[in-house]
């Protein structure tokens, strides 16, 4: 391959036989081939226009229920782990679990006022997986969040109003009480998830 043509073109078949190698033994690769040059070439399809509409139909129907039951599995799986680590963590030093599930553990507490639901506060926080993967950080965009105390996650909503401004605690959110059974890439469906979050300041009580 010397030209930029020819690159361009086989790395469109390079990402095309991707696909089909993904899917097994599903495909007849010759026939793909055939009709690629059948196409190319102006030549009549060898399977009808009718036929060609309800197979591509089934096999679409069928790519969705299976990514259905993936994703399904994956919740089950998730909620497993979820469970044991909440399990195991509630019993290491400093853990307080509140009856919601939400567990967290005092690193610094501040001398300031404590929020309302209602209060509008600024917060530096830092999300983790259950491995210790981060997903999202504001320390690392060096900008504290502002927002409504009842306006985020139903598991910060549990502790920023037992927290005084000046604190920081690290938390650990029941799935139910984080993105649930959707999730939110990069977080997956039934997660529990740590965050350390820094009460900055109470803007407007």
């Amino acid at each position: 391959m010397t030209t930029e043509k020819g690159k361009l073109s086989y790395a469109i078949g390079w990402d095309f036989g991707q696909d089909i190698k993904r899917r097994g033994d599903e495909f007849d690769v010759e026939a793909v081939v055939a009709a690629i040059r059948d196409t190319v070439a102006g030549r009549d399809p060898q399977v009808t226009g009718e036929e060609m509409v309800a197979l591509l139909q089934a096999f679409q129907q069928k790519v969705r229920q299976e990514q259905v039951e993936a994703f399904q599995q994956l919740a089950e799986e998730n909620q497993a782990k979820s469970e044991k680590f909440l399990e195991d963590n509630k019993t290491k030093t400093g853990i307080v679990v509140m009856p919601s599930g939400v567990q967290y553990r005092i690193i610094e507490e501040g001398n300031g006022p404590r929020p309302t639901m209602e209060s509008t506060v600024k917060v530096h926080y830092r999300g983790s997986k259950m491995d210790g993967r981060e997903f999202d950080s504001s320390f690392a965009r060096g900008v504290p969040e502002e927002f409504v105390v009842n306006s985020v996650l139903q598991g910060w909503q549990e502790v920023l109003p037992l927290m005084k401004q000046g604190s920081t605690w690290q938390i650990f959110v029941p799935p139910e009480l984080a993105f649930g059974q959707r999730g939110n890439p990069p977080v997956g469906p039934n997660e529990a998830l740590m965050f350390d979050l820094r009460l900055v300041e109470i803007v407007q009580q």
